[in-house]
């Protein structure tokens, strides 16, 4: 198993500290993965079902700084060498998605094969809904997206006629991905369908909390990603997003140390503590390496 690190492009952190920056920091630690989170724009109004809170309210300001995803996924990707990037994760339904597919292919391409498309189906209704995207109905564009991603990496999409999404004959996308074949997906979410939609997709990125962390649960979802990758013939890619904050950073340790790799996770990315000075980030980043053997995690897609 390895480590990665969420690289802060949203808050007051990313107001003071540069993507890059902290994306070089966390590679010479150890960090095998680094991994922006995503929001396209905030609507300014209140929010009470926020998923990683405990009052269901946001944990930063809306009119903090929210730097674009792959956009800082391509400028990480030419200032490091070694690590994964991708987002963590992207909300893929309220983007389109051939624009998708060519960013994408783009960044895997400048990164010589180190982009992983991170995907979820989102939260965030005005959010998505400003975009001109129905928030009912998500799951089932979200489903068609990752349909026609998978084609269109091959350079020529074939036509397609989704209840959403529509495609049209004779397109040419390139470039390619860097191994010619596809860009490794992980698609993010807890709920039995989006583990099945993972298992289809070619990996699954689950997400937790440290205040909350349920080992039991956490390996009865992981019992039902294995058992649905088992039903169709594919392989099991599971990396784990633990989020925490100054409060509960300290618990995150014990937690990767004592559970994490038993259940069997191929990556686990945290949240480094670069609030309190990118050193502290790098510390825990290096103490969390030197616990584990740092398997690259594109092996599993080799």
């Amino acid at each position: 198993m390895s480590i990665g690190a969420m690289i802060p492009n949203g808050g007051a952190v990313a107001s003071r500290l540069q993507p890059v920056d902290v994306a070089r920091i966390a590679e010479q630690a150890g960090a095998e993965g680094l991994w922006p989170s995503d929001h396209l724009l905030m609507v300014d109004k209140p929010i009470d079902y926020y998923p990683y809170s405990d009052d269901g309210h946001l944990t930063w300001d809306v009119t903090d700084d929210y730097l674009e995803t792959l956009l800082c996924c391509a400028a990480m990707a030419a200032a490091t060498t070694t690590a994964v990037i991708g987002p963590a994760v992207m909300i893929l339904p309220q983007r389109n998605v051939l624009q998708v597919a060519k960013e994408a292919a783009t960044i895997d391409r400048i990164s010589n094969g180190r982009f992983i498309l991170g995907v979820g189906s989102g939260w965030n209704i005005p959010e998505m809904e400003a975009f001109g995207y129905p928030f009912k109905g998500r799951t089932k564009r979200f489903e068609e997206q990752l349909a026609v991603l998978a084609d269109a990496w091959s350079g020529r999409p074939q036509a397609f006629e989704g209840e959403q999404i529509r495609i049209d004959p004779d397109l040419v996308l390139h470039p390619r991905p860097a191994n010619g074949k596809e860009v490794p997906i992980l698609v993010g979410g807890m709920a039995a369908p989006a583990l099945k939609r993972a298992a289809r997709a070619g990996g699954w990125m689950a997400i937790s909390a440290a205040h909350i962390w349920d080992s039991e649960a956490m390996n009865a979802s992981m019992q039902i990603y294995r058992d649905s990758c088992a039903e169709l013939g594919t392989v099991a890619r599971p990396v784990l997003k633990l989020h925490s904050v100054p409060d509960t950073q300290h618990l995150v340790a014990d937690i990767v140390r004592e559970s994490i790799e038993k259940l069997g996770f191929i990556h686990v990315i945290v949240d480094p503590p670069w609030g309190t000075s990118t050193d502290a980030g790098a510390e825990m980043i290096g103490s969390l390496s030197e616990f584990f053997s740092g398997e690259p995690i594109t092996r599993f897609w080799a």
